[in-house]
């Protein structure tokens, strides 16, 4: 089996998983192991997380035109500023690379000619990731599922979810066990299945740092916030 690795700058990413399954910790997880420092990292966030947004030196910003200056940055939008995210989503494929962190994904405005699909197909050339966070693979953008390059998926089991996410899995992976974990019954809380598209490898993904040591990983790589007395 190849080595496992962690999605690069120009590969996307889904994850997967019911709220608690610990999908939001993961995710935040990955943001962390990227380089903060060398591009413009930006969250388009939904549903005010506390974890997402814990970092005391991420920056809020607004619709206005992205920054091209390296760091992490969050948008806070809500499915009513539909019109506002669609075009702040162009202003990111024009921008390109950066990298762009969704969660709840499903609430993307979505569309043929949308912007989220021309991110995710265009993404590649254009030197933007995505990774997309949703509890269910049937709520989102079909792109964000055919031009992912790493997948995490924490238990599914609705029969709609397994078909729609085997667009690029492999038949057969959500029942998937190695042997230790057949003779333990199944997967323990918080560990999830990866599947990594181009090495066609499956892994095995233990529960990730505490959330603690997740928001000091965040932080330390980005400028600090001048605060005035």
């Amino acid at each position: 089996m190849n080595e496992f690795r962690l999605p690069s700058d120009s590969e996307h990413c889904c994850v997967w998983g019911h709220t608690g399954s610990g999908k939001t910790q993961l995710g935040a997880w990955l943001l962390s192991k990227k380089n903060l420092k060398s591009k413009p990292h930006f969250i388009l966030d939904y549903k005010g997380d506390e974890l997402i947004n814990s970092p005391k030196n991420i920056r809020e910003i607004g619709f206005e035109l992205p920054t091209k200056k390296p760091g992490l940055y969050i948008l806070h939008s809500r499915p009513d500023l539909e019109e506002e995210t669609e075009n702040w989503l162009w202003s990111i494929w024009s921008a390109e690379n950066v990298h762009l962190y969704v969660d709840e994904g499903y609430m993307v405005p979505q569309g043929r000619h949308g912007a989220f699909d021309a991110l995710q197909t265009q993404g590649r050339s254009k030197r933007i990731s995505v990774t997309t966070l949703s509890q269910r693979p049937v709520q989102i953008s079909r792109f964000a599922i055919s031009e992912a390059s790493h997948v995490a998926a924490f238990h599914l089991n609705d029969e709609r979810d397994i078909k729609t996410a085997e667009q690029i899995v492999p038949r057969g992976f959500f029942e998937w066990l190695p042997p230790e974990y057949k003779k333990a019954g199944g997967l323990p809380k918080f560990y999830a299945r990866w599947y990594n598209v181009k090495d066609r490898a499956k892994y095995i993904l233990r529960p990730v740092p505490d959330v603690d040591t997740i928001v000091a990983e965040i932080d330390r790589q980005l400028v600090p916030k001048i605060t005035w007395f």
